[in-house]
């Protein structure tokens, strides 16, 4: 039986899978519109992004742009056979979403602006292989959009989280986690919430992307560690648009029906705090370290001496200080700055690391406490040259500064430097951090192989690989897909004298449905019903995630 959770004395720890769905900047250069050009930009950008509906869309925003003048390849018109073929409800927030046949994630509009999710995973190095091969995706998409365009015309895409306007837009991420530890964080226990919002805060000397200028009528900084924190206003909330919370609360499983009174029962922790991220370093960090953190709440590992007074406080004061020499209180009257911060969290997991509480729960943890703990040290050292290549914030900095040291003239205040601040993040080829890879500056955690693998491949040890073998079985078999969901697939099938009949596969489990388990039905059933039938039947203890294990 294929064990899927940790248990001790305190708790149950599942697997750390992770998914994210993350907003890019996107407008058009040369072209006019009252309220902006996010809307064209947007639309444009994922009208090349070819998928499968989450539901049937209305007609005027159907998940195929409009049907070009050359006749369509045949791969082209497959793709088409299985779309939807009936008008539905309109969801604003799901306009042309959706889901890809290539990799089992998702693309889709939200307020205009493109948003990109991806497929499940568990590791932290999967997690940023599968966002950089999203980003490929999204750079084809990009080049494609633009070759039609207007004279003049030009769609730009940043990889960032604010437009220097006051407007913030979301980099969210979320992990699977028990019930039992979801209820205690939000609802039981306070210590374990306010242990989860300092680790946050201190984090984002890992995790941040760095900007120029300060926003939200936040005091003046001429450049500050994290996009994202001016924006927070609240230690706790569900929402994710306004009066922002450093914890958030959404209580969405995208599980099916296994959600129930077990302890160990599955729930999904949305996180909305970190800066989107290019660098390997600053994508590990938003991950890999957050998954050892939350393994300890669940298994009751708090340690009350690390909590903050005033989260959001020190967030200003972090942030706003990128020599990190800023202190801030902890509800034990000490002082400590996000550096010093840092360790003592990291000491802790190292603590109970020894003890095997990560064992089959996070993979590679080892690596993720080794890269963590040469990161601190190199804070400690001062030396910021050779934290370039890993962190964001760093390198954004750095460059900057060069960009100041060959124009004297420039200054914190000058219009140029925002515009550097931008352009570092920009997925064309004026981006500065593409720039620093092409040139082999940047530190590469995963293979470009690796990257290139998850542009055109789910993981395989997550449900996103059956996901993704009947999206694409339906598409070569013409089977027309309803709807489909992160845990479930509605298909249209054809029937005796062509009356349809609809089939529903429920993939709630994260953990199961993976390559292991589903590829010999795959490989041994030709229709398209018998694969259905061969997948319902998988045996529930092969693919549930309640099987336990105990810790030593």
């Amino acid at each position: 039986m294929t064990k899927r959770s940790a248990q001790n004395a305190s708790g149950f720890a599942l697997p750390k899978l992770c998914g994210a769905d993350i907003e890019l900047g996107n407008f058009i250069v040369g072209m006019e519109r009252i309220g902006g050009t996010g809307y064209d930009a947007s639309h444009a950008l994922i009208a090349e992004i070819k998928g499968l509906p989450l539901r049937p869309s209305s007609y005027f925003d159907s998940y195929w742009s409009a049907a070009p003048a050359a006749p369509k390849a045949d791969e082209d018109a497959r793709y088409e056979s299985c779309g939807p073929k009936t008008n539905s409800l309109y969801n604003p927030q799901d306009v042309s979403r959706r889901f890809l046949a290539s990799t089992g994630g998702s693309a889709y509009i939200d307020l205009n602006h493109a948003e990109l999710c991806l497929p499940e995973v568990v590791s932290a190095y999967d997690h940023l292989a599968a966002w950089h091969g999203m980003l490929t995706i999204a750079r084809t998409a990009l080049d494609s959009a633009n070759e039609d365009r207007a004279a003049g015309e030009k769609i730009h895409v940043l990889v960032n989280n604010s437009d220097g306007l006051g407007h913030s837009y979301g980099s969210h991420l979320n992990f699977l986690i028990s019930r039992r530890a979801f209820d205690e964080i939000l609802f039981r226990k306070a210590h374990y919430l306010q242990f989860l919002a300092s680790f946050q805060v201190s984090s984002i000397l890992l995790s941040g992307q760095g900007k120029v200028g300060s926003e939200n009528g936040r005091p003046d900084t001429p450049y500050q560690i994290s996009q994202r924190a001016d924006f927070f206003e609240t230690l706790q909330g569900a929402q994710t648009t306004y009066n922002r919370p450093l914890v958030n609360a959404r209580d969405e499983t995208l599980c099916g029906q296994l959600g129930n009174d077990d302890p160990s029962a599955p729930a999904r922790w949305h996180v909305i705090f970190f800066d989107s991220a290019l660098a390997h370093g600053s994508c590990l960090f938003r991950v890999g370290p957050m998954q050892l953190v939350l393994t300890l709440l669940e298994l009751g590992h708090v340690n009350s001496k690390l909590i903050l007074d005033d989260p959001l406080h020190a967030l200003q004061l972090f942030s706003h200080d990128p020599t990190l020499k800023s202190r801030a209180a902890l509800i034990n009257g000490q002082h400590m700055t996000a550096l010093e911060l840092q360790c003592a969290f990291l000491n802790e997991v190292k603590r109970h690391a020894a003890q095997g509480v990560f064992e089959g729960v996070v993979p590679r943890f080892e690596d993720i406490i080794a890269l963590w703990e040469d990161t601190l040290n190199k804070f400690v050292d001062n030396d910021l040259m050779s934290l370039a290549p890993r962190l964001d914030w760093v390198l954004k900095l750095m460059a900057i500064e060069r960009a100041m040291e060959q124009s004297p003239n420039l200054s914190w205040d000058s219009p140029q430097i925002k515009v550097i601040d931008h352009l570092y993040s920009s997925l064309d080829d004026d981006g500065l951090f593409r720039a620093y890879e092409a040139s082999g500056f940047t530190e590469q955690l995963v293979t470009p192989e690796r990257i290139a693998h998850f542009s055109t491949n789910p993981p395989s040890d997550t449900r996103a690989w059956t996901r993704t073998m009947l999206l694409r079985r339906a598409i070569e078999d013409r089977v027309e897909v309803n709807t489909v969901d992160w845990d479930r697939i509605t298909f249209r099938i054809k029937g005796r004298h062509n009356w349809p009949s609809y089939r529903t596969i429920a993939i709630a489990d994260p953990l199961g449905f993976t390559q292991a388990h589903a590829e010999s039905i795959f490989d041994e059933c030709s229709d398209f019903n018998d694969l259905l039938d061969g997948l319902e039947s998988l045996s529930v203890g092969d693919s549930t995630i309640h099987d336990t294990v105990a810790i030593n």
